[in-house]
This record gives structure tokens, sequence and C-alpha cells, in this order.
């Protein structure tokens, strides 16, 4: 019975006709293959994704079972809820239902009722499948309640079989400045002002000695002159050819500035550098790291806390762990931006202590004894109940 079952349901799978049946019975409860199978849709979905040929079929046949399983516990659930004459009064679900239509609609009814009407659904049914989910939290919660004592021997029985789980490698407890790299500075306007100077020294080497009050008439003949006139200046070969020489070299260095101009200016990098001076100078890297970081860290005084080799890329990890108790590193550059570490505090490799770990082994216990009992209570209603699987 439980092989016809499951062909059927893995021939829904495949996407072939199947016309609905009895796929169990409980007690007085019969579940249908279409429930099974609107029950298992959104884990088949999930499993198309990630397998496909006979892998996925045996997939999606384990998860038919599990699903009939589920169903089947379910329906003992509700069973024994009503057996007990436990009662869920309307406003209950009436909340549950207002809940679900804020948080999934936005508050908006009409469009949540138009999602029923898409999923053939009444708002009768809905509210019915609602008061069956209310009523399972409700028993598995009831069968939970009962005190449940963790003792000591328990823990630290935990404890030492699961050792493993607690021992630690190295840790550093670390703290980092990030600066992003982003726009280098083109040295343009440096070199446009190195070329104007040279232009400018050009231009003032080159001025010739201006004659200035005198005539001078061809033929030799002697001017005028006006009587407010200064002495006439003359301009000597030796004056001439140095003033040649000089317009020369001046387009030579001009020629030279345009031809190997200085190379852009990375100002991140020496915004690094100079937070690295400050911090060998003393300045806090909290404080540093607060005003510079562009990490999310930056707020905590890049603080990342406790952390093992297993945490920070390769090029920061070796540098990370060679730094000693309150020693910052040197300026570490990457493609994405530049880095300076510092080491507050060093864990050498050691096991966690029990003191430490008490706590979240209860914890632990407690849930594993809770989801004992409720297996239990389930094997219970099993044993009790009438089933039969088609």
């Amino acid at each position: 019975m439980v092989a016809v079952m499951t062909l059927a349901l893995a021939g829904a799978a495949r996407g072939a006709e199947i016309i609905d049946g009895v796929a169990a019975i409980v007690n007085s409860n019969v579940i249908t293959y279409s429930e099974v199978r609107q029950f298992v849709q959104p884990v088949v979905q999930q499993l198309r994704r990630s397998y496909s040929g006979q892998e996925l079929l045996d997939q999606v046949r384990k998860a038919q079972m599990d699903a009939l399983n589920t169903l089947i516990e379910r329906a003992l659930i509700i069973q024994e809820f009503n057996t007990k004459g436990y009662k869920i009064p309307d406003t209950v679900i009436d909340e549950q239902i207002n809940d679900i239509i804020t948080d999934d609609y936005g508050g908006n009814r009409a469009t949540f009722v138009k999602t029923l009407e898409a999923e053939n659904l009444t708002l009768s049914q809905y509210r019915d499948q609602v008061r069956d989910r209310v009523i399972i939290q409700a028993m598995r919660g009831h069968k939970t309640q009962q005190a449940v004592i963790v003792s000591p021997y328990k823990i630290e029985k935990y404890y030492k079989d699961n050792i493993d789980q607690y021992k630690a490698g190295d840790q550093i407890k670390l703290r980092m400045i990030f600066i992003k790299k982003g726009r280098t500075e083109e040295a343009t306007s440096q070199n446009s002002e190195a070329t104007t100077n040279a232009m400018a020294a050009a231009t003032n080497n080159a001025e010739p000695a201006v004659t200035t009050g005198t005539n001078v008439a061809s033929g030799g003949e002697t001017p005028e002159t006006n009587s407010v006139s200064p002495p006439a200046s003359t301009v000597t070969v030796a004056e001439a050819s140095a003033t040649t020489t000089n317009m020369a070299a001046a387009e030579t260095n001009v020629t030279a500035v345009a031809e190997h101009p200085r190379p852009p200016v990375d100002v991140q990098r020496e915004l690094a550098e100079e937070i690295l001076a400050k911090l060998d100078a003393g300045e806090s890297f909290e404080s540093m790291a607060r005003v510079y970081s562009e990490a999310k860290e930056a707020k905590e005084g890049g603080d990342w806390g406790w952390i093992g080799k297993d945490v920070l890329r390769k090029e920061l990890n070796e540098i990370a762990f060679s730094l000693k108790p309150r020693q910052h590193s040197r300026v570490i550059e990457t493609a994405e931006g530049y880095y300076i570490l510092e080491v507050d505090d060093v864990k050498p490799a050691h096991t966690i202590p029990l003191a430490e770990v008490r706590d979240d082994i209860e914890k632990t216990l407690l849930q594993q004894q809770r989801a004992k009992m409720q297996e239990d209570w389930v094997k219970d209603l099993r044993a009790k109940a009438y089933i039969r699987l088609f």
C-alpha cells in the first residue's frame, strides 16, 4: 500500500494527472493524496533546484513520506485535543488571522481575500487551517511545560563527551583601520605650474634692453634729442648672445615638463601614512579608527573582538598574528585599500573552561529533553491509534 501511494505521489511530482484518493486513515480521519501533495509542494520546489533525474525522484519520494507522517502526527494531536475537551476561543483565531494580514499583506484585507480565492480556499477553510496550527502549537507547548531539570552531572558529561567543540586555536583581540582606495590627485596642476614658471623665466631672460629717448637716423646723422630724455642705452653682442642662450634653455625646460610629467599622487596612501605617523607618535588607535577608518567597525574604534586564524585574508592574517599586544602594523596595501592593524591582546591555543560554556550546554540539553518528550508523546499517540496507509 505504501508503494502504491509513493508511486502515485511520484507521478504527481512529474506532472502526471492523478485522481485524488485516500492516502491514509487515522482513526476516523482521512488524509488524501491532494493534502499530501499540497503539504509537500514547497519542499519539492526546493528539491528541483538541487537535484535531477533519479536522484530527484528519490528525494521527492522521501519528502512525500515525511509529509505523510507529519500529517498523521498532526491528525493525532488534533484528535487528542478534541478528546480532552480543550477549546480555542474564536478571538484567538481572529487575532492570528489579523496578524497574518498585517504582516504578510500590509494590512490589506482585500489582497488577502484575493489570495485565498487564487488558492481555491474559502475564509472558513482558512480559519480551520489556522485553528489546527494553533492547536498543534498549544498541545506541543503543553507537553513540554512540565519542569525539566538538567543535573550538573549531565552538563559535565556533555562537556567531556564534546570537548573538541570547546577547543580554541590561537586568538587575537584585533583593531583595524581601513582606508579605501579612491581617486589619485593628478599632478596636472603642478605640471602646469612648472610650465608657467619655465615660460616666465624664458620671457624674463629674453627681454632685450630697450633704447629710450634716442631716434637713430639712417646714414649715421645725429638725431634730434629731447632735453628730458635719459642717455641712450645699447645692447651689446654678448648680451644678445646670452639672451638667446637663456631662451633656448627655457624652451628645453618646458619641453622636459611636457614630456615627463610628475606621477599622480595617491591621496589615500598619503592619508594612511599620516595616520601611521600619528600612531607612531603615540596617538590612540581607537580614536584614530573612529575618525578615519572606512570599515563598519569604525564606530567601535575598529574593534573586531577576539578572532582566530580563519577569519582574515592571508596577507592580513600573517601580519596580524605576528604582532604583540599593543603593537600596530605598518600600512598594508591590498587591491581595495590600505589597512593598519593593532593587537590589543593575545590568547594562545586553549580549551574553553566549563564555567564559560555551562549555560549554553544547559540550554542545549533542555532543548534535547523537550524534543525527546514530544517524540515519546507522539509515539504513544501512534501506539494507541488505528492508522492505515493506502
